[in-house]
């Protein structure tokens, strides 16, 4: 059997069944249905289900640190790149496992340091490497 049999096995001959399933499971346990879950979901229900797997694997059930670990990196990763409805989804993912608003408050503070700081990195060798070669 080929592994593009084996994934519509998985699959099964209705994937539609399989996206509704996950996507109730996600209303129950958000208390919403991400953006990307609703447009992935219709516009590639294929797709939709590997990337939900991904996320229960990374971020449901982590295998080294804790959930609300893997929610608090999760809002703090969000806030160095600046996802602003990702930041809004992960506070409430947090928050419904009982993460405290400071514990989020110093996750989005230390994201916030780190991703000051790696701008001052980049714009400060940039300005140093321009100096140098303006001096010769």
């Amino acid at each position: 059997m080929s592994l593009g049999d084996k994934i519509r096995n998985f699959l099964g001959d209705d994937p539609k069944k399989l996206v509704d399933e996950i996507l109730k499971g996600m209303k129950e346990e958000y208390g919403d249905i991400p953006f990307i879950a609703k447009s992935m979901s219709s516009q590639r229900p294929e797709a939709f289900i590997f990337n939900a797997l991904q996320t229960l694997f990374i971020l449901k059930r982590p295998k080294a640190v804790p959930q609300k670990t893997a929610e608090l990196l999760a809002i703090s990763a969000a806030t160095a790149i600046g996802c602003e409805h990702c930041i809004d989804f992960h506070i409430r993912a947090a928050m419904r496992l009982g993460v405290s608003k400071d514990e989020i408050f110093d996750a989005i503070m230390v994201a916030s340091l780190i991703s000051q700081t790696s701008k001052l990195a980049v714009g400060l060798r940039k300005l140093e490497r321009s100096s140098l070669s303006d001096s010769h």
